[in-house]
């Protein structure tokens, strides 16, 4: 038995000597790692080319060094975090492994396996070999179902080399894997960030104290101070957000205003913002620290209209919707400004709402468990949509129709025939596959989320 830390153990004389790797890495963030004992763990990463930085989690480093300690042949079985399949700075970590691996397995669970921890793992069982390696996904209830478990059951699908992609399209099935790779390099669809920008909502440092209702910026006396506000997935429900959805609101809870204070304005010179400010005050929302760093602190920096708004977080679909209301929102949902004046924000919203976007958003977003799908603003402005141009009045007026009556089905289906197979020839094939593909994921993603909240 050795006791000593592994990466001062682990040096190139145990570099391909053994037969098998088989661990339960630690889970710990690169500000919780002691740097005595960090700093040689990311030199090995170093060593073999992967890139660190401060996201750098401990288990990434016994991954790199599970697979360097076998021989050609040998085979890694290693508990790892969900994160593995889709977040950014593991995106090096699933190159490698792509590259120095002839098969990789992921067995997910559908079950959380550690009791009081809400963290999703999944087994990596990889063998080492020249790639690019094959990749197959599996999923089991629980732990109790590895005893079931059979890896031929499931067909490989081959990876691109250098694939650094994010690895949950491969709960799809091939057919369904390629249809979606295929969307990348399609010339009938391009970028979302080619005809717009994609930025975070307002952050006001204290909601409760920046964001209000109507009713309570009346009450105030600070409704001259307000502009109208979209912070919550509920105000959106068509195509389009206008003055009448706003004020449709009145008499709930939904918080519709936001202080926006004009620069010539301050509490000397205005009693509502004056008491308003005192009461903040007395309630310390001054001591917070994105307030605290302002020179005015009740004065939010960054407030602007934006031409639309696009979630943040995605239940059933990515939500694009373009902005007449001539509000802005909070950073729970992102805003979206037009590069081009040739598509109206209501075409592009329109635009988005078909199953190759929807299917592209399942992949380049990440779950974090819960049954959401988080979207950032960069991953936002890759996703593959038509050309906005070719969106008719017409169409946007029956989709935003359709969705406000919760018709959802029927309004990706509209879009999908008119657009993606009248339109720019998409065979009936096609769309099936990348429907499909979006249903699975989607689907995949909310049964987590109804298994973490039993």
């Amino acid at each position: 038995m050795i006791t000593s830390d592994f990466f001062e153990w682990f040096t190139s004389d145990h570099h391909g000597i053994f037969d098998g790797a088989a661990g339960n890495p630690p889970f710990i963030r690169f500000g919780n790692w002691r740097e005595e004992e960090r700093e040689p763990a990311l030199d090995l990463m170093r060593q073999q080319g992967l890139p660190t930085s401060r996201l750098t989690n401990a288990w990434l480093p016994f991954v790199v060094a599970s697979l360097l300690a076998v021989r050609q042949g040998g085979r890694v079985g290693l508990v790892l975090p969900a994160e593995l399949l889709q977040v950014g700075y593991a995106a090096p970590l699933r190159s490698y492994l792509v590259d120095n691996c002839s098969e990789i397995s992921i067995v997910g669970f559908r079950k959380l396996i550690f009791p009081g921890i809400l963290q999703e793992v999944v087994l990596l069982l990889a063998e080492r070999g020249p790639g690019p390696a094959v990749i197959r996904t599996l999923e089991v209830d629980d732990a109790a179902g590895l005893k079931q478990l059979d890896l031929s059951s499931t067909s490989a699908v081959r990876a691109a080399l250098h694939d650094g992609e994010k690895w949950s399209k491969y709960f799809l099935l091939p057919e369904q894997v390629e249809a979606v790779r295929a969307l990348r390099s399609d010339e009938r669809m391009s970028p979302l960030g080619q005809w717009a920008s994609v930025d975070v909502g307002v952050v006001t440092g204290r909601n409760s104290f920046f964001t209000m209702t109507a009713e309570e910026a009346d009450a105030r006396g600070i409704a001259d101070l307000t502009i109208p506000l979209v912070s919550r997935s509920q105000q959106l429900t068509g195509v389009r957000v206008t003055n009448d959805d706003l004020d449709g609101l009145r008499g709930t809870a939904a918080r519709t205003r936001l202080l926006s204070v004009p620069a010539e304005v301050t509490p000397q010179t205005h009693p509502g913002l004056r008491a308003h400010v005192e009461e903040g005050e007395r309630e310390e929302v001054h001591l917070g620290y994105k307030c605290r760093i302002r020179r005015q602190w009740w004065r939010v920096p960054s407030v602007s209209v934006p031409d639309g708004f696009l979630l943040r977080q995605i239940h059933l679909y990515p939500r694009l919707v373009s902005n007449e209301a001539g509000a802005t929102s909070t950073d729970t949902v992102h805003r979206v400004r037009m590069r081009t004046d040739s598509a109206s924000p209501a075409q592009l919203s329109v635009a988005a709402l078909n199953s190759a976007t929807f299917a592209a958003t399942e992949v380049v977003g990440r779950s974090y468990g819960g049954g959401l799908l988080e979207l950032e603003p960069n991953e936002a402005e890759l996703l593959p949509i038509p050309d906005p141009t070719l969106i008719a009045p017409a169409l946007i007026e029956k989709v935003d129709e359709l969705l406000r009556d919760n018709r959802l089905e029927e309004a990706v289906q509209l879009v999908d025939q008119q657009v993606l197979v009248e339109t720019l020839q998409f065979s009936a094939n096609e769309v099936a596959q990348i429907r499909s593909a979006w249903i699975r994921l989607r689907d995949r993603r909310a049964a987590r989320g109804r298994s973490t909240r039993k």
